[in-house]
């Protein structure tokens, strides 16, 4: 059908309606809901026929009396531990420009240490219909969640989440300094509760196992400011290359290592883990493990609007790939 002759049909001052989309796309009124519901029930070409109907008719939803007839608001929620964070800005990004594309508006409220029940029960008083969260170790909330919640880089029994292979991360770690010649590491180990932190580090042991020591390891917080017994393990000089749980640890042990008068990486190498935006900046030029940032955010919303729309599926988890990134920090020991 011509578009057109759509417009014309319509009446002056009147609203497009899913009716006039799916007169435009030639498909059923029902369909049109499932695709501007973000359900997931058809075919990706429908799909995008569809969405660029809507667009052009101009349609757009009565947000309240869609709320008033199926009790959604068509807004997520996310539960972030810290808005400070360099990796979180990335991943926020991505969840709002899917979740603008199937229809949703974001809320984001910052949890803080322990915060999260308080956080859910912010996001339940304003309507949401879901959340994506960053959860604390130990997550007393998911025990009886109050909406439906996709957890991102950890996995929560009974509950849909979205995380990179840390442990594959861990490995790629140790074969990079293994193949440059390293034997004796140091680790920057991040909160072993954390599962992330604990398989980044799993990784990188089992990677080593019998071909390099481990001649030092300290447990730090994900800061770049490192604690005195971390820069007194840098300060002994027994470790050529130091991984690190995470990019702003590695960037707070270069440093660290600078204001020790050890040069990186001449001296000793330092990898990190994340690949967040300032690592390829040259002052740090810094070897790391690139995680999908913007995936992990899209794919955390497609498995929110799928749980919506269909509650009673088994949770799935999703595990994404992740890649290593050479640069400036980490070389051969002693080469030239």
């Amino acid at each position: 059908m011509d578009s057109a002759l759509t417009l014309v049909d319509k009446k002056p001052g009147r609203s497009v309606t899913m009716k006039d989309v799916a007169r435009e796309v030639g498909v059923s009124s029902a369909t049109v809901s499932y695709v501007l519901n973000g359900l997931g029930k058809v075919s990706p070409e429908v799909d995008e026929r569809v969405r660029q109907a809507a667009q052009k008719l101009g349609y757009t939803r009565n947000l309240a009396a869609t709320a008033l007839k199926t009790g959604r608001h068509n807004v997520i929620g996310c539960i972030v531990p810290t808005l400070m964070s360099p990796v979180l800005p990335q991943i926020m990004r991505a969840i709002h420009d899917r979740a603008r594309e199937l229809g949703f508006a974001t809320f984001v409220v910052e949890s803080e240490t322990g915060g999260e029940a308080e956080a859910v029960q912010v996001l339940a008083n304003h309507g949401v219909d879901g959340a994506i969260a960053i959860l604390e170790a130990r997550p007393e909330i998911t025990d009886a969640p109050l909406f439906p919640i996709v957890v991102l880089d950890r996995e929560v029994a009974g509950l849909d989440s979205v995380l990179c292979d840390h442990f594959r991360g861990g490995l790629l770690v140790a074969q990079h300094a293994l193949a440059l010649g390293h034997r004796r590491i140091g680790l920057l180990s991040g909160n072993p509760e954390m599962e992330s932190s604990r398989l980044r580090r799993e990784g990188v042991v089992q990677g080593l196992k019998g071909q390099a020591d481990i001649v030092w390891e300290v447990e730090v917080p994900l800061a770049p400011e490192l604690p005195a017994d971390a820069l007194a393990a840098l300060a002994t000089r027994k470790a050529t290359f130091v991984a690190s749980v995470n990019d702003t640890v590695a960037m707070g042990a270069l440093n660290g290592l600078r204001s020790l008068g050890i040069a990186v990486p001449y001296d000793v190498s330092v990898m990190g883990f994340d690949d967040i935006a300032w690592s390829s900046w040259p002052v740090f030029d810094l070897s790391t493990i690139n995680q999908p940032l913007d995936e992990m955010g899209r794919q955390a919303v497609d498995l929110l609007a799928v749980r919506l729309g269909q509650p009673e599926q088994p949770a799935r988890n999703v595990v994404l790939p992740v890649n290593l990134i050479p640069r400036g920090s980490t070389r051969t020991p002693g080469g030239p």
